[in-house]
């Protein structure tokens, strides 16, 4: 008796129909009957404490992956405290250099005033040199034999513009100082130009002569006269705006504080 080939292929039998469709049957395999003689509580005991352990897989792995994201997060917590601590320590070494200089800091602050005092007190100083220069200029071969030149603080608002000696009472101009000199002329003609030279210069305001005495027969004249110092002699000359409430001061003008020349 011939041994049968076990392959699958050749436990297929085909057979015909009569549509002439192959049909093939599964290999016969032999096994034992099943029979499942557990109660039905017993199977539903089972298969409650099979999702309880699922769930306490479950609660396991969330709890793991906590742990996990706080160590995570406490490094990243260490990090950032060791920062700040960090940066209190720098801190700290900033505030004692910043007390260590503060003495500069102070002395910083009262030069800066100093030089901003020293700065307004010069604007309001008048330019001293350059009056002299200039009458020397208009007297041209006048010889002048004294000079005595006298300042005053910056007018305020209500005070008198020009207390010099003015030839014209109509005149209201704004003086800060007045010039009084006394010099000798070949003749009356050097006088006049001389007059008519601080006239026409802005620094001076009503040049006039008080006195003259003519030396005889020489043609000498001796004579004196005076002028007051306009503001154009100061080092920052006043605004239009400051000779006007001078002049013109309004009730609401309060005087604001002088700076002596």
């Amino acid at each position: 008796m011939s041994r049968q080939p076990t392959s699958r292929k050749f436990w297929e039998i085909r057979h015909k129909n009569r549509d002439d469709e192959a049909v093939v049957h599964e290999p016969f395999v032999a096994h034992l009957p099943r029979a499942n003689l557990l109660p039905r509580s017993f199977r539903d005991a089972i298969l409650a404490s099979r999702i309880r352990r699922w769930l306490t897989y479950a609660g396991l792995g969330a709890i793991a992956l906590g742990i996990l994201v706080w160590l995570m997060q406490g490094q990243a917590i260490i990090q950032a405290q060791e920062a700040v601590d960090r940066a209190n320590a720098d801190n700290g070494a900033l505030q004692a250099k910043q007390a260590q200089l503060a003495p500069v800091s102070e002395l910083f602050a009262q030069i800066s005033r100093q030089q901003e005092f020293v700065q307004d007190t010069l604007a309001a100083q008048p330019e001293a040199a350059r009056v002299i220069r200039r009458l020397l200029q208009a007297g041209g071969e006048v010889q002048f034999t004294t000079l005595s030149v006298s300042y005053r603080e910056i007018p305020q608002p209500g005070d008198i513009p020009n207390e010099c000696p003015n030839p014209n009472p109509f005149q209201d101009q704004v003086a800060i100082g007045c010039l009084e000199f006394s010099a000798t002329a070949k003749d009356r003609a050097q006088v006049s130009d001389l007059l008519r030279a601080l006239e026409a210069d802005p620094l001076f305001i009503g040049p006039y002569v008080s006195n003259t005495t003519s030396g005889g027969d020489a043609g000498v004249v001796t004579f004196t006269g005076s002028a007051a110092i306009s503001v154009d002699a100061l080092v920052n000359p006043l605004t239009p705006e400051q000779i006007e409430a001078i002049l013109v001061p309004t009730p609401s003008t309060s005087p604001s504080p002088a700076v002596s020349p």
